[in-house]
Protein backbone atom coordinates (compact mmCIF):
# COMPACT_ATOMS: atom_id res chain seq x y z
CA UNK A 1 0.00 0.00 0.00
CA UNK A 2 1.46 3.30 -0.65
CA UNK A 3 -0.74 7.16 0.52
CA UNK A 4 -0.66 9.42 -2.39
CA UNK A 5 1.69 12.29 -2.09
CA UNK A 6 -1.75 14.68 -1.29
CA UNK A 7 -2.41 12.08 1.37
CA UNK A 8 -6.02 11.73 -0.03
CA UNK A 9 -5.72 7.92 -1.11
CA UNK A 10 -4.29 4.29 -0.04
CA UNK A 11 -3.88 2.71 -3.48
CA UNK A 12 -3.39 -1.30 -2.95
CA UNK A 13 -1.44 -3.17 -5.03
CA UNK A 14 -2.31 -7.00 -5.03
CA UNK A 15 0.76 -8.95 -7.09
CA UNK A 16 0.42 -12.68 -8.47
CA UNK A 17 3.46 -13.07 -10.24
CA UNK A 18 5.82 -10.44 -11.42
CA UNK A 19 3.92 -9.32 -13.68
CA UNK A 20 0.44 -9.97 -12.97
CA UNK A 21 -1.40 -7.09 -10.40
CA UNK A 22 -4.65 -5.73 -9.09
CA UNK A 23 -4.76 -2.58 -7.86
CA UNK A 24 -7.31 -1.16 -5.27
CA UNK A 25 -7.85 2.38 -3.28
CA UNK A 26 -9.10 3.69 -0.22
CA UNK A 27 -10.44 7.09 0.30
CA UNK A 28 -8.82 8.42 3.35
CA UNK A 29 -10.92 11.80 3.61
CA UNK A 30 -14.48 9.75 3.29
CA UNK A 31 -13.41 7.54 6.86
CA UNK A 32 -15.49 5.11 5.51
CA UNK A 33 -13.24 1.89 4.99
CA UNK A 34 -14.33 0.98 2.22
CA UNK A 35 -11.84 -0.88 -0.43
CA UNK A 36 -12.98 -0.32 -3.90
CA UNK A 37 -11.74 -2.01 -6.44
CA UNK A 38 -9.98 -0.27 -10.04
CA UNK A 39 -8.57 -3.28 -11.64
CA UNK A 40 -9.70 -6.56 -10.32
CA UNK A 41 -8.09 -8.93 -12.34
CA UNK A 42 -4.46 -10.14 -12.80
CA UNK A 43 -4.36 -9.85 -16.51
CA UNK A 44 -1.65 -7.58 -16.68
CA UNK A 45 1.22 -5.52 -15.37
CA UNK A 46 0.47 -2.21 -12.92
CA UNK A 47 2.48 0.50 -11.30
CA UNK A 48 0.76 3.56 -9.99
CA UNK A 49 2.74 6.81 -10.58
CA UNK A 50 1.08 9.79 -9.29
CA UNK A 51 -2.22 11.19 -9.18
CA UNK A 52 -3.60 14.78 -9.87
CA UNK A 53 -6.91 14.61 -7.79
CA UNK A 54 -9.47 11.88 -8.65
CA UNK A 55 -7.03 11.34 -11.96
CA UNK A 56 -4.57 8.50 -11.28
CA UNK A 57 -1.90 7.84 -13.54
CA UNK A 58 -0.53 4.40 -13.99
CA UNK A 59 2.45 2.57 -15.90
CA UNK A 60 0.88 -0.65 -17.50
CA UNK A 61 1.34 -2.95 -20.21
CA UNK A 62 -2.35 -3.84 -20.87
CA UNK A 63 -3.03 -3.52 -24.41
CA UNK A 64 0.88 -2.44 -24.72
CA UNK A 65 2.85 -5.39 -24.46
CA UNK A 66 6.14 -3.05 -24.41
CA UNK A 67 4.48 -0.43 -21.55
CA UNK A 68 2.25 2.75 -21.73
CA UNK A 69 1.21 5.87 -19.47
CA UNK A 70 -2.79 5.85 -18.54
CA UNK A 71 -4.72 8.18 -16.45
CA UNK A 72 -7.86 6.41 -15.05
CA UNK A 73 -10.25 8.79 -13.52
CA UNK A 74 -11.82 6.95 -10.55
CA UNK A 75 -15.27 8.44 -10.74
CA UNK A 76 -15.31 7.30 -14.09
CA UNK A 77 -13.43 3.82 -13.90
CA UNK A 78 -14.48 1.62 -16.69
CA UNK A 79 -12.19 1.15 -19.05
CA UNK A 80 -13.78 3.06 -21.79
CA UNK A 81 -12.80 6.14 -20.02
CA UNK A 82 -9.36 5.18 -19.92
CA UNK A 83 -6.90 7.90 -21.75
CA UNK A 84 -3.60 6.91 -23.52
CA UNK A 85 -1.26 9.82 -21.95
CA UNK A 86 1.83 8.25 -23.31
CA UNK A 87 1.52 5.54 -25.82
CA UNK A 88 3.65 2.29 -25.84
CA UNK A 89 6.57 2.95 -27.95
CA UNK A 90 9.36 0.91 -29.73
CA UNK A 91 10.95 0.82 -26.80
CA UNK A 92 9.84 -1.00 -23.18
CA UNK A 93 9.02 1.41 -20.78
CA UNK A 94 10.16 0.11 -17.18
CA UNK A 95 9.53 3.24 -14.83
CA UNK A 96 7.98 6.93 -14.39
CA UNK A 97 8.34 9.30 -11.60
CA UNK A 98 6.79 12.48 -11.96
CA UNK A 99 9.34 15.79 -11.06
CA UNK A 100 9.05 19.17 -12.18
CA UNK A 101 5.22 18.55 -13.23
CA UNK A 102 7.40 16.17 -15.62
CA UNK A 103 7.20 12.45 -16.48
CA UNK A 104 10.40 11.07 -16.39
CA UNK A 105 10.31 8.22 -18.15
CA UNK A 106 12.62 5.35 -18.46
CA UNK A 107 13.17 2.37 -21.39
CA UNK A 108 14.97 -0.21 -22.39
CA UNK A 109 16.56 0.36 -25.44
CA UNK A 110 18.42 -2.87 -26.76
CA UNK A 111 18.34 -3.77 -22.90
CA UNK A 112 20.25 -0.65 -22.01
CA UNK A 113 18.59 2.88 -20.37
CA UNK A 114 17.14 5.31 -22.02
CA UNK A 115 15.08 8.25 -20.43
CA UNK A 116 12.51 10.78 -21.62
CA UNK A 117 10.96 13.71 -20.23
CA UNK A 118 7.21 14.74 -21.43
CA UNK A 119 5.10 17.47 -19.57
CA UNK A 120 1.64 15.55 -18.18
CA UNK A 121 -0.01 16.11 -20.99
CA UNK A 122 2.24 13.40 -22.75
CA UNK A 123 4.15 16.00 -25.28
CA UNK A 124 7.70 15.08 -25.14
CA UNK A 125 10.26 17.88 -23.88
CA UNK A 126 13.30 16.12 -23.92
CA UNK A 127 15.69 12.98 -24.03
CA UNK A 128 18.73 12.48 -21.13
CA UNK A 129 22.03 12.10 -22.62
CA UNK A 130 23.89 9.32 -20.94
CA UNK A 131 28.09 8.35 -20.92
CA UNK A 132 28.07 5.27 -22.95
CA UNK A 133 25.79 1.91 -22.70
CA UNK A 134 24.49 1.39 -19.39
CA UNK A 135 21.83 1.24 -16.89
CA UNK A 136 19.93 4.13 -15.11
CA UNK A 137 17.77 4.10 -11.26
CA UNK A 138 16.54 6.87 -10.19
CA UNK A 139 14.62 10.14 -10.04
CA UNK A 140 13.00 9.96 -7.32
CA UNK A 141 10.90 13.04 -5.37
CA UNK A 142 7.88 14.83 -5.58
CA UNK A 143 5.66 16.09 -8.51
CA UNK A 144 6.30 20.09 -7.73
CA UNK A 145 10.46 18.90 -7.14
CA UNK A 146 12.59 20.88 -9.21
CA UNK A 147 15.66 18.85 -8.76
CA UNK A 148 16.05 14.81 -8.47
CA UNK A 149 18.85 12.46 -8.28
CA UNK A 150 19.86 8.97 -10.61
CA UNK A 151 22.71 6.54 -10.61
CA UNK A 152 24.37 5.43 -14.24
CA UNK A 153 26.17 2.19 -14.07
CA UNK A 154 27.95 -0.06 -16.67
CA UNK A 155 30.12 -3.37 -16.79
CA UNK A 156 33.34 -1.03 -16.53
CA UNK A 157 31.48 1.93 -14.82
CA UNK A 158 30.73 1.79 -11.09
CA UNK A 159 27.18 3.04 -10.16
CA UNK A 160 27.72 7.19 -10.33
CA UNK A 161 25.10 9.17 -8.69
CA UNK A 162 24.27 12.43 -11.01
CA UNK A 163 21.98 15.50 -10.33
CA UNK A 164 19.18 16.53 -12.58
CA UNK A 165 18.53 19.91 -12.82
CA UNK A 166 14.91 19.34 -14.07
CA UNK A 167 13.95 23.09 -15.27
CA UNK A 168 17.35 23.19 -17.40
CA UNK A 169 17.41 19.60 -18.32
CA UNK A 170 20.82 19.21 -17.30
CA UNK A 171 22.63 16.48 -15.39
CA UNK A 172 26.13 17.10 -13.03
CA UNK A 173 28.11 14.44 -11.35
CA UNK A 174 27.79 14.51 -7.52
CA UNK A 175 29.50 11.16 -6.07
CA UNK A 176 31.39 8.56 -8.19
CA UNK A 177 32.88 5.49 -5.92
CA UNK A 178 36.60 5.01 -6.26
CA UNK A 179 37.67 1.64 -7.41
CA UNK A 180 41.59 0.60 -8.01
CA UNK A 181 41.11 0.07 -11.91
CA UNK A 182 40.75 2.09 -15.04
CA UNK A 183 38.01 2.04 -17.06
CA UNK A 184 39.32 3.13 -20.10
CA UNK A 185 41.17 -0.26 -20.33
CA UNK A 186 37.96 -1.79 -21.12
CA UNK A 187 35.36 -1.70 -23.52
CA UNK A 188 31.62 -3.28 -24.08
CA UNK A 189 30.34 -3.55 -27.48
CA UNK A 190 26.83 -4.79 -28.25
CA UNK A 191 26.40 -7.55 -31.06
CA UNK A 192 23.04 -9.20 -32.67
CA UNK A 193 23.40 -12.87 -33.07
CA UNK A 194 20.59 -15.40 -34.52
CA UNK A 195 19.25 -17.93 -32.46
CA UNK A 196 17.94 -20.97 -33.72
CA UNK A 197 14.64 -20.07 -34.86
CA UNK A 198 15.99 -16.83 -36.58
CA UNK A 199 14.92 -14.44 -34.17
CA UNK A 200 17.79 -11.75 -33.49
CA UNK A 201 19.44 -11.79 -29.74
CA UNK A 202 21.07 -8.60 -28.41
CA UNK A 203 24.76 -9.62 -26.32
CA UNK A 204 26.84 -7.29 -24.32
CA UNK A 205 30.50 -8.07 -24.41
CA UNK A 206 33.27 -6.90 -22.24
CA UNK A 207 36.80 -7.15 -22.15
CA UNK A 208 40.25 -5.60 -22.67
CA UNK A 209 40.88 -2.70 -25.83
CA UNK A 210 42.70 -4.85 -28.34
CA UNK A 211 41.73 -7.93 -27.62
CA UNK A 212 43.07 -10.60 -30.12
CA UNK A 213 39.97 -12.86 -31.71
CA UNK A 214 42.48 -15.75 -31.76
CA UNK A 215 40.08 -18.27 -30.30
CA UNK A 216 42.16 -18.25 -27.07
CA UNK A 217 40.36 -16.28 -24.70
CA UNK A 218 38.73 -17.26 -21.43
CA UNK A 219 35.16 -16.29 -21.65
CA UNK A 220 33.05 -16.19 -19.11
CA UNK A 221 29.05 -16.24 -20.65
CA UNK A 222 26.09 -15.41 -17.87
CA UNK A 223 22.38 -15.96 -18.79
CA UNK A 224 19.09 -15.75 -17.21
CA UNK A 225 16.22 -15.48 -18.99
CA UNK A 226 12.89 -15.96 -16.87
CA UNK A 227 10.36 -13.82 -15.00
CA UNK A 228 10.22 -11.28 -16.79
CA UNK A 229 13.52 -9.93 -15.06
CA UNK A 230 16.11 -7.73 -17.83
CA UNK A 231 19.99 -8.19 -17.68
CA UNK A 232 20.79 -4.93 -18.30
CA UNK A 233 25.16 -3.24 -17.47
CA UNK A 234 25.66 -3.45 -14.00
CA UNK A 235 29.71 -3.48 -12.25
CA UNK A 236 30.73 -6.35 -10.65
CA UNK A 237 34.59 -6.27 -8.78
CA UNK A 238 34.60 -10.00 -9.34
CA UNK A 239 34.07 -9.50 -13.57
CA UNK A 240 37.09 -6.49 -13.38
CA UNK A 241 39.09 -8.88 -11.90
CA UNK A 242 37.92 -11.40 -14.39
CA UNK A 243 38.73 -8.77 -16.93
CA UNK A 244 42.08 -7.20 -15.72
CA UNK A 245 43.55 -11.05 -16.24
CA UNK A 246 42.74 -11.11 -19.95
CA UNK A 247 39.15 -12.89 -19.82
CA UNK A 248 35.98 -11.97 -21.45
CA UNK A 249 32.53 -11.60 -20.09
CA UNK A 250 29.38 -12.04 -22.18
CA UNK A 251 25.71 -11.74 -21.20
CA UNK A 252 22.71 -12.51 -23.72
CA UNK A 253 19.29 -11.37 -23.20
CA UNK A 254 17.54 -14.59 -23.52
CA UNK A 255 13.67 -14.63 -24.18
CA UNK A 256 11.92 -15.14 -21.24
CA UNK A 257 13.33 -12.15 -19.70
CA UNK A 258 11.76 -8.56 -19.81
CA UNK A 259 14.20 -6.60 -22.55
CA UNK A 260 11.47 -6.17 -25.34
CA UNK A 261 8.42 -6.36 -22.87
CA UNK A 262 5.39 -8.79 -22.48
CA UNK A 263 5.99 -10.78 -25.84
CA UNK A 264 9.67 -11.33 -25.14
CA UNK A 265 8.98 -12.32 -21.64
CA UNK A 266 5.93 -15.33 -23.09
CA UNK A 267 8.38 -16.54 -25.71
CA UNK A 268 10.10 -18.27 -23.05
CA UNK A 269 7.87 -19.23 -20.63
CA UNK A 270 6.23 -22.86 -20.03
CA UNK A 271 6.35 -25.02 -23.05
CA UNK A 272 8.22 -22.47 -25.23
CA UNK A 273 10.97 -22.66 -22.51
CA UNK A 274 13.59 -24.66 -24.87
CA UNK A 275 13.48 -21.16 -26.76
CA UNK A 276 15.67 -19.98 -23.44
CA UNK A 277 18.03 -22.97 -23.82
CA UNK A 278 18.39 -22.49 -27.72
CA UNK A 279 19.37 -18.44 -27.38
CA UNK A 280 21.66 -19.87 -24.46
CA UNK A 281 23.48 -22.04 -26.82
CA UNK A 282 23.39 -19.70 -30.22
CA UNK A 283 25.14 -17.32 -27.94
CA UNK A 284 28.00 -19.90 -27.43
CA UNK A 285 28.13 -20.47 -30.99
CA UNK A 286 28.43 -17.18 -31.59
CA UNK A 287 31.40 -16.34 -29.50
CA UNK A 288 32.99 -19.34 -30.71
CA UNK A 289 32.18 -18.80 -34.31
CA UNK A 290 33.61 -14.83 -33.92
CA UNK A 291 36.66 -16.21 -32.97
CA UNK A 292 36.64 -14.63 -29.42
CA UNK A 293 37.19 -18.18 -27.71
CA UNK A 294 36.85 -22.24 -28.16
CA UNK A 295 34.76 -24.78 -26.80
CA UNK A 296 37.67 -25.92 -24.10
CA UNK A 297 37.71 -21.82 -22.86
CA UNK A 298 34.37 -21.32 -22.34
CA UNK A 299 32.74 -21.30 -18.98
CA UNK A 300 28.72 -20.82 -18.52
CA UNK A 301 26.92 -19.60 -15.47
CA UNK A 302 23.28 -18.84 -14.34
CA UNK A 303 21.69 -18.77 -10.75
CA UNK A 304 18.43 -19.49 -9.57
CA UNK A 305 16.50 -20.03 -13.20
CA UNK A 306 19.87 -19.56 -14.47
CA UNK A 307 20.87 -22.06 -12.61
CA UNK A 308 18.10 -24.15 -14.62
CA UNK A 309 19.49 -22.94 -17.81
CA UNK A 310 22.95 -24.10 -17.02
CA UNK A 311 22.04 -27.49 -16.44
CA UNK A 312 20.05 -27.85 -19.40
CA UNK A 313 22.40 -26.66 -22.10
CA UNK A 314 25.47 -28.82 -19.91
Amino acid sequence: GDVTQDGRYLVITIRKSTSKMRVYYLDLQTHSGSVVPLIDDFESDWHFIDNDGPVFWFRTDREAPRGRVVAIEITKPERANWKTIIPEAAETLTDVSTINNQFICTYLKDAHSQVKVFDLDGKFVRELAFPGIGTVSGFSGKRTDTETFYSFASFTVPGRIYRYDARAGTSTLWREPQVDFNPDDFETRQVFYTSKDGTHVPMFITHRRGLKLDRRNPTWLYGYGGFNISLTPAFSVPVIAWLERGGVYAVPNLRGGGEYGEAWHQAGTRLRKQTVFDDFIAAAEWLIAQRYTSRARLAIEGRSNGGLLVGACM
